[in-house]
């Protein structure tokens, strides 16, 4: 019988993964005789597995049940690994809102890709959307750890914007024909 190319994948995938994670409990027990760090990249391990598996074996139609476990998931995880930190719980001030606007923002992106009205307009919408994200991202740190500091996100959405509109322009110059040379 021969093995399709997205089960081999998903084969050496999964062994790779499998290796990574039981190098992972070796070490932390070799060095600290107890279970401390290798929960962190344990779980990221099974959490990326989780999301590609989808993708190896579906191709694109595995995208739309990706984004879904993403979303389904992402909230746990973070709430895992915070109950593992000793001391500051950051789920609720930090992982919790920035991991709710990245899921807005996954699928706000998935939507417009899906839908693909014109190349020109989908490209710099998502510019834009990745320069509000930053602002919002860096707005809920400054939020959280009350403190000020250098306006990033607001550099971030102000450089993203010139970019979608540079990108808008030069897609509609390119839809009207601007640059096509005249050979007389």
């Amino acid at each position: 019988m021969k093995m399709k190319f997205s089960d081999l994948s998903m084969w050496i995938f999964s062994i790779c993964v499998f290796i990574a994670v039981f190098i992972c409990i070796i070490s932390n027990m070799v060095i600290m005789n107890t279970v401390e760090w290798f929960v962190y990249p344990v779980c990221s391990l099974f959490f990326t597995w989780l999301i590609l598996m989808p993708v190896l074996y579906y191709k694109k139609k595995g995208v739309k049940i990706s984004l879904g476990i993403i979303t389904a998931l992402i909230l746990p995880f973070l709430l895992l690994i915070d109950q593992f930190q000793n001391g500051y719980e950051w789920f609720l001030p930090l992982g919790f809102p920035i991991a709710a606007a990245g899921i807005i923002f996954m699928w706000m992106i998935y939507g417009m890709l899906i839908k693909m009205w014109n190349l020109w307009i989908v490209i710099p919408a998502i510019i834009f959307m990745s320069g509000i994200l930053c602002l919002v991202i860096d707005l809920l740190i400054k939020n959280a750890f009350a403190c000020g500091g250098f306006p990033w996100g607001y550099l971030v959405a102000g450089i993203t914007t010139l970019i979608a509109l540079i990108v808008s322009i030069l897609g509609f110059l390119l839809k009207k024909g601007y640059f096509k040379q005249n050979n007389t």
